[in-house]
């Protein structure tokens, strides 16, 4: 039996809206992981981030996550991809986000 504290909980993980970040270096195979995640997740409604790690600032966050390899997919502050992906891999992020 679930208490009301706990499906209102259940409730709200299931409402929110996944954040996903591409941590990226700008190069072509970056940009094709990140039109591929926009396309893939586009009617979830998540939040894409493209992270350039050309500054400072998002070099710092790839280095906090552990990130050492771009392009690298971060959803919900846990990383999911690293290096290419295809259009299945792709799909899975919007099963997971739906």
């Amino acid at each position: 039996m679930l208490l009301h504290d706990e499906v209102t909980a259940t409730e709200r993980i299931i409402m929110a809206k996944r954040k996903i970040e591409i941590f990226t270096a700008g190069c072509a195979l970056c940009e094709e992981t990140v039109v591929l995640i926009r396309e893939s997740v586009s009617s979830c409604g998540c939040e894409v981030v493209e992270r350039r790690c050309t500054d400072r600032d998002h070099c710092a966050e790839a280095l906090q996550y552990g990130i050492r390899t771009m392009p690298t997919v971060v959803v919900d502050g846990a990383i999911v991809f690293e290096g290419r992906i295809n259009k299945k891999q792709a799909s899975l992020l919007l099963r997971a986000a739906m």
